[in-house]
């Protein structure tokens, strides 16, 4: 049977540009998942793109899917994948559009539908970690990764009665230990986790229209063994797991019959077990390939020989600091002399751009070290003329200075966040100090928004009632901003005893780890990072 006429029809949402989530593999890993469960047709849903956002906005056209051009208030299920904050408001606005009421307990019963609205869902890590300020507006929340609970989910969705309510939804997904039902009284919610024979996930929807189109995508890696303290991926998804060898090569083969170029994802591409002998053998077999990013400690020379070889154009390193105190602080050892070594073997193949990230608004952070963050990039790029063999480096040196956004379920969950005259003051001194006169091109994330993330990161069911009236237009982002309380509420610093409204979810890691890991940083002391055969945070 064809699977457009399978029992349940879902359409896979994800709120943002059909561009930006094609470059995803989390959307395009459930995507593939959906289709290959027994029952169901999965269909693809995206936010418009700035241009056509007009005639969804004003002249009422609703979203619809991509392949059956049905609108999405037809569908039996609505699941969206986040793996921003910011896109929980077009989330909302998706639904809006589609005429399908926002909040949970407001989607009655329908003639002729399965469900009497669509049942709305979602996942994805930052949902995962936190889900409380969108719970009013969802049935159900899969919590970790999408390959322990997909065909579960599927078969108890098609065991639903015509018109499922909050009782039967409850009952259905009770013993289902990775989905949280937010109409339930709250219980313990363990995270799934894929396991490595799931891994790699690789791309399976190849368009132009795509960021990064000419790359096939494919992950070594799910998590990270660093320990970098503000990293929601470095805890929550602990321990880390890494695809199999041969698995990888298989999966290169799939990508390759539809893109000549690889693009190799994981925090820490180096730090995947095969990956020298995956160098040799894509050496060996004239592949050509690029990474999501490097980690300037682990850079190896062949390793670049390689991606200039492969004809990549930009290098991207994320320093994140210049100042030994916030180094120790963040849990990232990197030595200065070892950076400008590393960089000068970089400069010496003269990529077109290397681009360096780095954060602003740590806890007592001076005036001081964001000098040291000028610095820092003023050492790279003379370090990279120097390996260039010049008196100044022919590419572009492009730094991207982010805001610190506290996270939950990570050692820095307790930490205030900066506010915006803070932080417009820290992004004028390095404006000032990094001029594009000087070969620098600086980028500096939007405070507004960053200010958003922060909220929404460590926010509760509280911000619900804000989400809803933006969602509706009845109020703007900027006005929730100019809410002073509101603001201090949810960016400042958590006591050492407060209960978190994320502290129902079970990732693994435990939260008293967290506080040890917190007071280490406190104190400039370093933590190991995930290893093998360790129980030190209670993930293994």
């Amino acid at each position: 049977m064809p699977k457009e006429h399978a029992r349940l029809h879902a359409v896979l949402c994800y709120p943002n540009r059909y561009s930006v989530a094609m470059a995803n593999l989390g959307f395009q890993r459930v995507y593939q998942l959906l289709n290959q469960a027994e029952g169901i047709y999965c269909d693809r849903a995206f936010y418009p793109d700035p241009q056509d956002e007009p005639r969804y906005l004003h002249d009422g056209a609703p979203i619809r899917g991509l392949e059956t051009g049905k609108p999405l208030d037809e569908f039996e299920v609505v699941a969206f994948s986040f793996s921003f904050e910011l896109d929980y408001l077009r989330a909302l606005m998706m639904l809006r559009l589609s005429k399908i009421p926002l909040r949970a307990s407001d989607r009655r019963k329908g003639p002729g539908k399965k469900f009497s609205h669509p049942l709305v869902m979602a996942g994805g890590i930052c949902v995962s970690a936190n889900p409380e300020p969108m719970a009013d507006f969802l049935d159900l929340i899969v919590i970790g990764d999408a390959e322990p609970v997909i065909a579960s989910l599927a078969q108890r969705l098609l065991e639903l009665g015509p018109h499922p309510g909050p009782e039967e939804l409850r009952d259905q997904f009770a013993e289902v230990p990775h989905i949280y039902v937010p109409s339930r009284p709250q219980q313990q919610i363990l995270r799934a986790s894929a396991a490595e024979n799931d891994l790699p996930a690789h791309q399976v929807i190849f368009t132009e229209d795509m960021e990064f189109s000419d790359l096939g995508l494919l992950e070594l890696m799910r998590g990270c063994r660093r320990g970098c303290r503000f990293c929601l991926e470095g805890y929550f998804s602990r321990p880390a797991r890494e695809a199999k060898y041969q698995n990888v090569i298989r999966a290169i083969e799939r990508v390759r019959a539809f893109r000549d170029k690889l693009g190799l994802i994981a925090p820490v591409v180096s730090d995947w077990y095969g990956f020298d002998g995956l160098l040799q053998f894509l050496g060996r077999e004239r592949i050509p390939f690029s990474v999501s990013s490097l980690r300037i400690s682990a850079l190896k020379e062949r390793l670049v020989e390689l991606l200039k070889q492969s004809g990549s154009q930009t290098l991207t390193f994320a320093p994140e600091t210049g100042s030994e105190r916030l180094r120790r602080f963040l849990n990232k050892s990197l030595e200065d002399e070892a950076l400008f070594q590393k960089m000068r073997m970089v400069g010496s193949y003269q990529f077109p751009r290397v681009k360096l990230y780095y954060q602003v608004g740590f806890p007592e952070e001076t005036d001081l070290e964001i000098e040291e963050i000028a610095a820092s990039a003023r050492r790279i790029q003379t370090a990279l003329a120097m390996g260039a063999g010049k008196k100044r480096y022919p590419g572009v040196v492009e730094v991207g200075v982010n805001t610190f956004v506290p996270k939950a379920w990570t050692a820095f969950q307790w930490l205030a966040m900066a506010g915006p005259d803070e932080l417009r003051k820290k992004f004028s001194r390095l404006a000032a100090a990094l001029k594009p006169a000087d070969g620098f091109e600086l980028k500096t994330d939007s405070i507004r928004e960053a200010i958003l993330q922060g909220i929404l990161s460590r926010g509760d069911r509280g911000l619900g009632a804000s989400l809803e009236k933006m969602a509706l237009g009845k109020m703007r982002p900027a006005e929730l901003l100019k809410d002073r309380e509101l603001v201090h509420h949810y960016l400042r610093e958590r006591a050492g005893d407060e209960t978190f409204p994320w502290d129902f979810i079970a990732p693994g890691v435990s939260k008293k780890y967290l506080r040890q890991d917190y007071e280490r940083a406190l104190e400039g002391k370093p933590t190991p990072g995930c290893r093998p055969g360790c129980a030190d945070c209670g993930a293994c």
